[in-house]
């Protein structure tokens, strides 16, 4: 029998990839080469192109110029989340748990993570605080197996949720590319890796922790 080929690892890779809102550049001769390894970070004000630039690389936009390639496969894929994405308020929890249960494949679902909130499963999704509709909604995304780009993740979170989101970020990160658009930074978080994007312009991000 023909030996099975290895695996390709996850990678994510732009060549002079202009990214435009509303036709106007606000990125323009951006590279990027990004691997497994650490959580890849993209910080800088509102309104500098973070949230443009993840939709280009999920593929929900086309870059207005350059070359942009995704390694990923049908098994893990790139997983898109932004602040946007809600449960719907009618819903309880315990519908929205098994939703997710028949999403997430049973052979890799390793259950709850420590971001799903105390709540009754009989309890309406419309009578969660926003930060806890958004744990469910982390949750779920983070049962499922792939590399993951994520547009403010942060908001709304409580410190310790912050913190449990890190911890679970840099463990998705050793095997997948894990991209994190943020201008919400918790205690633990080492941004030794990624972007600054202002002014039109990208550059390198500081290694250290990034300052609030």
């Amino acid at each position: 029998m023909p030996a099975r080929s290895a695996p390709r690892r996850p990678r994510l890779r732009a060549r002079r990839l202009e990214i435009r809102r509303g036709g106007r550049p606000v990125v323009t001769g951006l590279d990027l080469d990004v691997r497994p390894g650490r959580i890849f970070w993209v910080v800088g004000p509102n309104g500098a192109g973070k949230s443009s630039l993840l939709r280009v690389l999920a593929g929900l936009d086309p870059p207005g110029d350059g070359e942009l390639s995704r390694c990923g496969s049908s098994r893990a894929p790139f997983l898109y989340y932004h602040a946007g994405m809600a449960i719907p308020d009618g819903s309880t929890v315990g519908d929205w748990e098994r939703l997710v249960l028949r999403l997430v494949p049973r052979r890799t679902d390793p259950g709850r993570t420590r971001l799903w909130p105390t709540v009754d499963g009989r309890r309406p999704v419309g009578r969660l605080s926003t930060g806890e509709r958004k744990r469910l909604l982390l949750d779920a995304l983070l049962r499922r197996p792939g590399s993951l780009l994520l547009d403010e993740p942060y908001e709304h979170l409580s410190p310790g949720a912050k913190a449990e989101l890190t911890r679970l970020l840099e463990a998705r990160a050793r095997s997948s590319v894990v991209v994190v658009a943020t201008n919400q930074v918790t205690d633990r978080a080492r941004m030794d890796g990624g972007l600054v994007i202002e002014n039109g312009r990208a550059r390198v991000l500081p290694s250290g922790p990034y300052p609030r």
